[in-house]
Parts: structure tokens; sequence; C-alpha cells
């Protein structure tokens, strides 16, 4: 009995130390629907719609895949809670648990010249995080197979805590309807 706990834990220990590094993506601490606002580390999101092959004269993806927008209202919180939005990341999940990180091979369609980018985390062209208590939008693009289209959640992730301390990240998931 005690074989495997004892091979089990080192495993555990190394997954967690990963996990509260960011290295591996965390499980949402809190779920959304669209159209629903939540907080995520002091900050506001809300997952306003997608976007499903809105393509404004791109080449269009690879054979057997659709281009998902994923359309956000951020809403920055003050002091250290809008700086983190720097190291935002997103990703696509869907039902059967495969996920995709954000393309920026359609980043420079005319529609998103007025969304933040977040090619580097949640921030604008200087690399500044948007200003706290100002709505802006954010449009984050997945390529996906056909198959995962009507099925992707879409998970935000920012840390809690300022580079030289532990991140530990926190995670949030949208579900579409």
């Amino acid at each position: 009995m005690a074989l495997p706990i004892a091979l089990g834990t080192p495993w555990w220990m190394e997954r967690q130390e990963m996990q509260d590094r960011g290295l591996i993506p965390p499980e949402p601490s809190q779920v959304a629907k669209t159209e629903e606002a939540a907080q995520l580390v002091g900050s506001r999101w809300e997952l306003r719609g997608t976007l499903v092959g809105e393509l404004e004269g791109s080449d269009p993806p690879p054979e057997g895949t659709r281009l998902v927008d994923a359309v956000f209202k951020l809403t920055p919180g003050e002091g250290a809670s809008r700086k983190r939005l720097n190291q935002c990341e997103f990703r696509a999940v869907d039902e059967e648990g495969r996920w995709w990180q954000p393309t920026f091979s359609f980043s420079s369609r005319p529609s998103l010249e007025d969304v933040l980018s977040v090619v580097y985390g949640c921030s604008d062209s200087e690399g500044e995080p948007p200003p706290a208590g100002e709505d802006v939008g954010v449009v984050v693009s997945f390529v996906v197979p056909e198959d995962a289209v009507e099925s992707l959640s879409f998970e935000v992730t920012v840390p809690t805590a300022g580079p030289g301390d532990d991140p530990a990240p926190d995670s949030l998931r949208f579900l579409q309807e």
C-alpha cells in the first residue's frame, strides 16, 4: 500500500509546483456563461460572444479547421491587479479536453485595430495594460478543428502575484451558450 503513495507523491508535488509557477494551466476557480461578468485577480471579465470564420481578406486557415474569435470585455482593476494583466493568457478548450492556444496569424485584420493586443499579455501597443476602470475590447483568435467549434469554452489565466513572488495563477472559464 505504501509503494503507490511513494511513487505518486513526487509526481503530485512536481505537478503542483509546475502549476503554481504557471507552467501548467490551473483548473479554473470559477465558471461563467456568455455575457455573464466575473472577477479574476481584481479585474472584471465578460465573454461577449464568438465569431466563426470572419476572415476579412485573410487567407483561410488549414483545411478541416475554423477561425474562432472569442470577444471579451475587460475592465482592469486598480494597482497590481492591472499590472498583472501583462501576463494574461488564453486558451480554448473543447468538451473532449483538447485545448488550443491563441493564433496571431489573423491579428492584422482591419476590424481588430481598435482592440487590445494579446500577443504579450493584455497590453496596448506600448506594452502597457489598459487604464483601470476603463472597459476595453479584447479579441482572441483560435484556429481549431471544425468538430470542436460548437463545444468550445474559453479560459483566461492571470497570475495572482508579481514576478518576484510565487505567481500561482488563477483561471476563469467561460462557457458558450
